[in-house]
């Protein structure tokens, strides 16, 4: 029975179990049947759910809204990607695009084009739509922003970017496809109606082509820059400011190294920075629009506003500084206000800013100091009532469990935190990692290292190999531990570890759940993950005058195999690929379980998130946790277990 389960033949393990006797199969027979009661229930919510996305998808492109029917197509194609029916809503949308608004039209082409990213030729030409619409946002409406962010971007680093990549990117860069991807965006950059707006001379540059790169494999970093060089003074004579050609010519080369692989100009640095620290130095309030009022959606807790006695549904009518100016909300546009607000939050830490808010129709003032605010990455099964995570799935049979939702410096510490306290009573874990698009790989072979006793979590490739430290303590002359070395001593070692995985994990959670399943005896259980090998340095070069995101390694698996797209993590236990209906279901289950369940004033905070349509079909739990669950009593059913 346990060689059933594993294999992954679940309806053949519940027939069977169906039908077994005797008190040591009950714990296994009783996950079985929860698993079986599920399967009819999401049969029913994929059957309709599959027929109200393509009535809303039409219904949304006779519409205009471009970017409702994307998001929904999206939804359709990764359930169902071979139906013809939504293969052809896919071309009506990209037709639709065509007469839409720049900002309708580059959301749209871009998803397109990663939706049917199997037909080469045109993703392409939806891909090059996207740009062009992207820059067409970027000098119409939204010139002046634009332009200031262009400010100090320099021809000097700029080649001091591309050498830099020409010595680290992972592999020798193809400069014939980067001088050609630079050239091609300046060309979107000369037809652009903004653009040309603003110098009129653009409508009339040629942007010479690059010499020297004629085919995939040619030139050298010499060539991309003199490729570079003679491309700006074409549009420098235009009229165009050197800023705005070095930037847009870089943005085109770098996309066509990869999806990843992007320049950051000086004033972007702080904001870039902040973003991939995971942390934001503001209030810790997540807001939004709800008719003409910027409302409170949930304070972080314990974060500034929440000791500020900041509450839901509070509607944010003023900010103010300390000692400055009061920004009135109400004096701006509506559709302004919601960025205003949240920009006004932010800024350096410590420093102090009141709101005026009101509640239940009564203004009220409150005042607090920023600071920083980490992103929640570990979640524990629910919120208990004292708002702390609670990690059980089954406390009775020794089942815990832990989400991690990327990877961060701080993700350790706190999956250590919740998990750490019931490993003595914890039979098995379930590690949730579906979703988890990855982060930072040391983190993630931390946490991998919390199960394993010993081996190499992961192996890296690039020309140019990050310092991993010191290989002896210079003290004591001890061998040190590399860091992809799993320590033995940890308190989860040795305990059944199930993973879950979707086709949105990826990158650092990739190698996690590889490492596990090659190195914990985990069973991993869900659908192949994306299949995302590499790895980006972020690198700020302040002196330099920018920074810049880089392909720069490649991971392996503990056993050697190279991720790629399309070759990602391969569960045992392969499940059907849930359908948008399930997905809103479950992910509503989610948000009422993990809710903070009241302020510190003690009044109720409700759920955040959507729930599922009411004509949808009911669905009693998720359908991947209940195959763990059926999956980890498997592994504890073993002589004695």
């Amino acid at each position: 029975m346990r060689a059933t389960v594993l294999a992954g033949d679940l309806p053949a393990a519940a027939r069977l179990l169906s039908e077994a006797e005797g008190e040591a199969l009950s714990p296994l027979a009783a996950e079985a049947a929860a698993w079986s009661a599920l399967q009819e229930e999401r049969r029913a919510l994929a059957s309709a759910s599959r027929e109200l996305l393509r009535e809303s998808v039409e219904a949304r492109i006779a519409e205009g809204d471009l970017s409702g029917a994307a998001a929904h197509l999206a939804a359709a194609l990764q359930a169902w990607p071979e139906d013809p029916a939504f293969l052809t809503l896919a071309q009506a949308l990209g037709a639709a695009a065509e007469q839409a608004p720049p900002a309708t039209a580059a959301l749209a082409w871009q998803a397109l084009a990663e939706l049917l990213a199997h037909q080469p030729e045109q993703a392409a030409a939806w891909r090059e739509r996207a740009v062009g619409a992207e820059l067409a946002i970027a000098y119409g409406a939204e010139l002046e922003g634009t332009l200031a962010a262009r400010r100090g971007v320099r021809r000097a680093a700029a080649v001091h970017l591309l050498h830099k990549l020409d010595a680290e990117y992972v592999d020798a860069p193809d400069w014939a496809a980067a001088s050609r991807g630079g050239r091609a965006r300046l060309l979107l950059l000369a037809r652009t109606e903004g653009a040309r707006a603003r110098w009129p001379r653009l409508a009339d540059v040629d942007v010479p082509s690059p010499a020297g790169t004629g085919t995939a494999g040619e030139g050298t970093v010499a060539d991309a820059v003199a490729a570079l060089d003679a491309a700006v003074a074409a549009l420098e004579a235009a009229g165009v400011p050197a800023e705005v050609a070095v930037s847009e010519w870089v943005a085109g080369a770098l996309a066509a190294l990869d999806p990843w692989t992007r320049a950051v100009w000086p004033a972007e640095i702080a904001a870039w920075q902040a973003h991939h620290a995971g942390v934001q130095v503001d209030l810790g309030l997540e807001l939004d629009l709800e008719g003409e009022q910027v409302v409170v959606v949930a304070p972080a807790l314990d974060g500034p506003g929440w000791r500020a006695g900041v509450h839901q549904g509070d509607a944010l009518s003023w900010v103010e500084e300390a000692g400055g100016a009061r920004l009135a909300l109400d004096a701006l546009p509506v559709d302004r206000r919601l960025e205003v607000a949240r920009q006004a939050l932010v800024g350096a830490p410590d420093s102090v800013v009141r709101l005026g808010l009101v509640r239940a129709g009564q203004p009220l003032e409150r005042e607090a100091a920023r600071a920083a605010v980490p992103l929640v990455t570990v979640e524990g099964w629910r919120r208990a009532e004292d708002n702390a995570w609670d990690p059980w799935l089954d406390e009775a049979a020794g089942l815990a469990y832990a989400r991690v939702s990327a990877f961060r410096e701080h993700t350790e510490p706190a999956f250590d935190a919740l998990l750490e306290p019931v490993a003595d009573r914890a039979r098995a874990v379930v590690l949730d990692l579906r979703g988890n698009a990855g982060g930072d790989v040391n983190a993630a072979v931390r946490v991998a290292d919390r199960f394993v006793v010993q081996g190499r979590l992961a192996g890296i490739h690039g020309r140019v190999l990050p310092d991993t430290g010191p290989d002896v303590d210079p003290a004591t002359g001890e061998r040190l531990a590399e860091w992809n070395e799993a320590l033995a001593g940890h308190a989860l070692e040795g305990l059944p570890v199930v993973v879950l995985v979707d086709p949105a994990t990826a990158s650092a959670a990739e190698v996690v759940a590889g490492a596990l399943q090659e190195l914990a005896g985990a069973v991993v259980v869900g659908s192949p993950t994306f299949g995302k090998g590499r790895a980006q340095a972020l690198r700020a070069e302040r002196e330099q005058g920018y920074a810049v995101q880089f392909t720069n390694l490649s991971w392996t698996l503990p056993g050697g195999r190279r991720l790629e797209r399309g070759s990602g993590v391969v569960p045992q236990v392969a499940l059907p690929a849930p359908s948008p209906g399930e997905d809103f279901r479950t992910a509503w289950q989610r948000a009422e379980r993990t809710a903070v369940r009241a302020h510190p004033d003690g009044s109720p905070m409700r759920p955040v998130g959507t729930p599922a349509r009411e004509d949808l079909p009911p669905l009693q739990g998720d359908p991947a946790v209940a195959a763990a669950r059926l999956v980890a009593q498997a592994l504890l059913l073993e002589e004695g277990g």
